[in-house]
């Protein structure tokens, strides 16, 4: 049975290869941890995760780091000792309130550091060289690593010369083979179509941690009758079954493209990790995740 008490975070910001400063430990004079709530969203687009933090009365000294350009931040949450890494990324926007005793200061945060996201590359090669040499090189220039699942395999460019953003050679690479890639806290993650990033799988089910009923969740997609004359007439929408929507107790270790052993009541089966929504508050209210999950056909 997963605990679900004692609810810890730590929330690190500092300018990348720096010591920076960490919040949440329990300050030994109150015996407590200064309020946080967050709201993070991943997926499995190229897009940028995004996330939110706000930390309430913090001290003069954090305030000026987190005024600092191209400042990181990394958040982590769980329980006890266990506070596994939900996301880092580059803060985008900070405010703080004064209009009570209580200041609030709310940070929101992009997943991709600065270097992958902006950083500009120059590869040639010549005669032939495979993709995952030139997406290695790309990922090494930029300051990301790479993890692949288990079919991906590249096809080979002959006399291959690039000039631009890292991220978008990435695509150009993965585009031609058609794999599915995103950056997970400064990770770039590659997989073909509907394959986890691994085959070792989490469990979730009521004894791990699941709340309610796994929920279905649908595509809109379009249809056209051939015989009708008018196009804009002829198209009407149908659903498609894409997955399950589910909900669990706050669970950091598990990310996008995970594979997962969903147990319950009305579904059991393999799927994979396509987005999660991870919200909590140290005082109160939820502390628990909200994920769609797609079938793996095994």
């Amino acid at each position: 049975m997963q605990r679900n008490f004692n609810r810890q975070y730590r929330v690190r910001i500092g300018k990348d290869r720096s010591t920076g400063k960490e919040i949440g430990a329990i300050n030994s004079d109150t015996g407590r941890a200064l309020r946080c709530r967050f709201s993070v969203e991943i997926g499995e687009s190229v897009s940028s995760n995004t996330g939110k933090i706000n930390l309430w009365n913090l001290s003069k000294e954090t305030l000026q780091l987190l005024e600092k350009e191209d400042c990181l931040i990394e958040l982590s949450a769980g329980y006890d000792d266990d506070i596994p890494v939900i996301m880092g990324g580059t803060i985008t926007c900070c405010s703080t309130s004064s209009d009570s005793a209580d200041h609030e200061t709310t940070i929101e945060f992009a997943d991709s550091f600065t270097s992958a996201r902006d950083g500009t590359v120059s590869l040639s090669y010549s005669g032939s060289v495979s993709g995952q040499r030139i997406i290695e090189d790309c990922a090494s220039k930029i300051g990301c690593g790479v993890r692949y699942s288990k079919s991906v395999q590249f096809s080979e460019f002959k006399n291959f010369a690039f000039v631009g953003k890292g991220k978008s050679l990435v695509e150009k690479i993965c585009k031609k083979d058609g794999f599915r890639w995103s950056i997970q806290n400064g990770v770039i993650q590659i997989c073909a179509v509907d394959e986890p990033i691994t085959n070792a799988a989490y469990l979730i089910s009521p004894d791990t941690g699941l709340i309610g009923s796994p929920v279905p969740f649908f595509n809109s997609s379009q249809s056209s009758d051939k015989n009708s004359s008018k196009s804009s007439k002829n198209t009407t929408k149908r659903k498609s079954k894409k997955g399950l929507e589910i909900t669990y107790l706050m669970n950091g270790h598990i990310h996008i493209d995970d594979y997962i052993r969903l147990e319950s009541k009305s579904y059991s089966g393999n799927y994979r990790m396509s987005k999660i929504a991870f919200s909590g508050d140290t005082d109160g209210g939820d502390w628990i995740c909200k994920a769609q999950i797609v079938e793996v056909k095994k």
